[in-house]
């Protein structure tokens, strides 16, 4: 009796052991050539057509499983691998007279053991560092029919156990480091190795000079974008700012309790909150809470005080809770386009201001202000080869005293040619402008003076004054 209880109490031991540091890692990204998404427009690649590789492909790319593959022409990268299956074929058909189907393969570049975002397994609150494999877990790799290609990271890292999928059983240590030195793998030195011995304490990875967390942040920082919260929290291992909730607890904390206790506490949000029990770096423990969607800010409080006061009823000892505030909108489109089209108006207020300050009218200045704005329409039109067409107004009128007359034109030639003779050119004489009308006779020509009779002082003055006002009126009209 006593053997059978000390053997469950073992068992049970073992499972809280791996429930508390034991998490399964899928490797996510899918390199086949038939997955639809990995081709632009989702089309896999039909029979003659013609595939083009980004230059930039530096991954394995899985080929058809079985059967002929023929295809119009192939555009390798500069770097990368095709893996074609064993018992297929692949042909290049002659160029025909159908028109040329093209398909573009959208992948480009590595892809990293250190990006999160290739792995699956953890829930969206746990820190980036987390969200990578840690030495207590278990990665699960693409089987071995299934493209598979790796960039190793350049610290050296530990994990508990690798298996492909499929299988039950782990690889053992030498298995995998055969599998390591494959093509799949780019890198030329080991640097994923099983961890020698089970540490309950000990954080994700050692790395106390931080460049394996500066080797994640590399790749999750720039997708980092908007903070939406009011206080952000930082977290350890995570490269943007957090927001969300937290609670710190002491050393002697138990993370299976409080795992337990947070299924407990947070079970009416599941659909909302997403939740992560760690050990941080300096032993003690915390609990983050997170919402999967946008960020709101009201669910959160209330994840933290349930938490809160369960872990109590369980005398489990809260040191703090902390939480990201109030939710923010991002206006950052309108930060850059408020500078953009304000500093203008800006510009021409005080403008319009300093003009009407050195007596110019609102009036004399608006006129100003359009027709300068015209001008830089119309230049705009012809520096890009559109025709400007010109306006204007003018008025004729057929009067009977100019030289020439508009009405009876044919008429004024053929005198003209009997005076001059039918072998001689007409000449036109003057056009009187329509626009100007004189008040004197064009035939009457006046003598200011005449100097045959008797000249006074007052007739010379008076004979000017006259040519005076005759030239004020000509210079009016």
């Amino acid at each position: 009796m006593e053997t059978r209880m000390c053997y469950g109490i073992l068992v049970l031991f073992m499972f809280a052991t791996k429930c508390s540091f034991g998490v399964e890692k899928y490797w996510l990204p899918d390199l086949e050539w038939r997955t639809a998404k990995n081709w632009l427009g989702n089309r896999v690649p039909e029979i003659d057509s013609h595939v083009v590789f980004p230059l930039q492909t530096r991954h394995a790319v899985g080929m058809a499983d079985s059967g002929d593959l023929r295809l119009a022409g192939i555009d390798l990268a500069r770097s990368g691998s095709l893996i074609l299956p064993r018992d297929c074929n692949l042909q290049l058909s002659e160029p025909g007279k159908s028109p040329l189907k093209i398909s573009r393969w959208v992948r480009e570049g590595h892809f990293f053991w250190a990006d999160p975002g290739n792995w699956n397994g953890t829930s969206v609150a746990a820190p980036h560092l987390e969200q990578v494999p840690c030495r207590q877990d278990d990665i699960v790799l693409p089987r071995r029919d299934r493209a598979f290609s790796v960039l190793l990271p350049m610290k050296s890292i530990e994990v508990r156990s690798i298996r492909t999928s499929g299988e039950k059983r782990p690889l053992t240590s030498w298995q995998w480091t055969d599998l390591e030195s494959r093509r799949e793998f780019s890198r030329g030195i080991s640097t994923v190795k099983y961890a020698e011995y089970s540490c309950g304490k000990c954080p994700c990875q050692n790395d106390p000079n931080g460049y394996y967390l500066e080797e994640i942040c590399a790749i999750s920082r720039p997708k980092c974008g908007f903070t939406p919260c009011e206080f952000p929290l930082t977290v350890e291992g995570h490269c943007c700012q957090y927001c969300g909730g937290r609670l710190s607890l002491s050393s002697e904390a138990s993370l299976p309790m409080v795992r337990a206790a947070a299924g407990e506490a947070l079970e009416g949000y599941a659909d909302r909150i997403a939740w992560h029990v760690r050990r941080k770096w300096d032993g003690s423990a915390e609990v983050l809470i997170k919402e999967k969607g946008d960020y709101a800010g009201i669910d959160i409080l209330e994840a933290v005080e349930n938490m809160k006061k369960t872990l109590l009823s369980m005398k489990i000892q809260v040191l703090s809770t902390e939480a990201a505030g109030a939710a923010l909108k991002d206006h950052r489109l309108v930060a850059i386009l408020v500078p953009l089209f304000g500093t203008p108006l800006i510009i021409l207020g005080l403008a319009f201001l300093g003009f009407m300050s050195v007596g110019y009218s609102s009036r004399q200045i608006l006129s100003s202000f359009a027709e300068i704005f015209l001008s830089i329409r119309d230049g705009i039109r012809v520096d890009k080869g559109q025709r400007v067409k010109s306006f204007g107004f003018a008025r004729f009128e057929n009067i009977p005293e100019g030289n020439v007359q508009i009405a009876e034109a044919a008429s004024v030639q053929k005198a003209a040619s009997d005076v001059d003779g039918p072998g001689e050119a007409t000449s036109g004489g003057r056009f009187e402008n329509p626009l100007y009308r004189s008040k004197r006779k064009h035939g009457e020509e006046k003598d200011i003076l005449d100097m045959g009779a008797v000249l006074s002082l007052s007739t010379l003055r008076d004979k000017v004054e006259d040519r005076m006002e005759e030239m004020e009126v000509d210079i009016d009209q």
